[in-house]
């Protein structure tokens, strides 16, 4: 029998190195490694970050193909048709809304399986210092983004209405009416969480690692990583692509400075999904196509507002909380929970 996997505790202190911790979450990483430096391993290449990326962008490109047959028969099942040049691929703005977010959300598994094929590392070292989410830390972020949320409506709601040119016309703000609301509400409720999950992962988690290997400051990778962010969303209002750059910033820094992705994350989740539901009540709403990007300087002002009190109240809870900066000390196997052969 091989004894390269038996290898017992005493024989690896004795080498100088600490046994491995029987935790599928303990990450390969020297303890006290910053986030941005996990894909930094001893299995690390120069070239795996690169072939990763890209590895990781043609597995979405190439899901897309499947993710269109599948939508197409749905909704040739359910009866709903192909849209026009103006709309992404159907006529029916909630089915687009709901496509979008699916090719969104299918860049997750991407990055997922790419760090732990290709860079043969714990797909969970993009999640945070400890090789896992946190999920008691990602819920009390997620509660004071909500709040945030409701804020930046608030703010931008009352900036509008005293410097704003005005609201739409009264047909495009009209209720409309709860079956239409609750499949909408629905919809985002499920892919929403997915689909900012994903873009965290991409933009304020697997782009800052990739510049992490080659750079020991942090900051490189989170100012490209806000800029990415920002052109994704495509050119809109200077206010616009101003308030998309702020909030890959200050995400990049609560990543810095909390260890992980929950806290971008959350406040991702949260005012996505407030805001969407929010749009779902009128009638103008789940059919327009602006984004972000296409923002006025009220959205920049409230948003940089709640942004900076989120940012606040996240780092006094972190600290309040212990949360991990770093990667931990693996924790040594006692030699007797160590199964070992005859031949050791």
């Amino acid at each position: 029998m091989s004894t390269q996997n038996h290898v017992p505790s005493e024989t690896m202190e004795r080498a100088g190195r600490p046994a491995p911790a029987q935790d599928s979450h303990v990450i390969a990483a020297p303890a006290g490694t910053p986030y941005h430096r996990l894909a930094r391993t001893e299995q690390y290449r120069w070239w795996q970050p690169l072939v990763a990326t890209l590895v990781a962008g043609a597995g979405w490109w190439l899901s897309l193909f499947p993710l269109g047959f599948v939508l197409g028969g749905a909704a040739a099942l359910a009866g709903v048709e192909l849209g026009g040049p103006q709309d992404l691929l159907f006529a029916d703005p909630l089915w687009n809304d709901a496509t979008l977010l699916l090719m969104l959300a299918l860049m997750l598994p991407m990055v997922l399986l790419a760090a732990r094929q290709v860079q043969r590392r714990p797909a969970g070292s993009l999640s945070s210092v400890t090789g896992r989410v946190r999920w008691r830390w990602l819920l009390v972020c997620l509660g004071v983004a909500v709040a945030a949320a409701v804020l930046l409506i608030f703010l931008a709601a009352t900036l509008t209405l005293l410097f704003g040119a005005g609201v739409d016309g009264a047909a495009s703000n009209a209720w409309v009416g709860w079956p239409t609301f609750l499949a909408s509400a629905v919809v985002f409720v499920l892919l929403v969480p997915f689909q900012a999950a994903a873009e965290e992962y991409v933009f304020r988690g697997w782009i800052p690692q990739v510049f992490g290997c080659y750079l020991r400051t942090p900051w490189v990778g989170g100012v490209v990583g806000a800029l990415l962010f920002a052109l994704a969303h495509g050119l809109g209002t200077p206010w616009g692509f101003a308030d998309l750059v702020l909030f890959g910033l200050v995400l990049s820094f609560l990543v810095i400075r909390t260890g992980g992705l929950e806290a971008a994350v959350a406040y991702h989740v949260g005012t996505n999904l407030v805001l969407m539901v929010l749009a779902a009540t009128t009638a103008g709403g789940v059919a327009d196509h602006r984004t972000a990007a296409d923002g006025s300087w009220e959205l920049l002002v409230a948003g940089a507002v709640a942004l900076a009190l989120y940012a606040w109240v996240v780092l006094h809870l972190s600290r309040r909380l212990h949360i991990a900066r770093t990667a931990p000390a693996p924790v040594a196997v006692p030699a007797s929970a160590v199964s070992c052969s005859p031949a050791c």
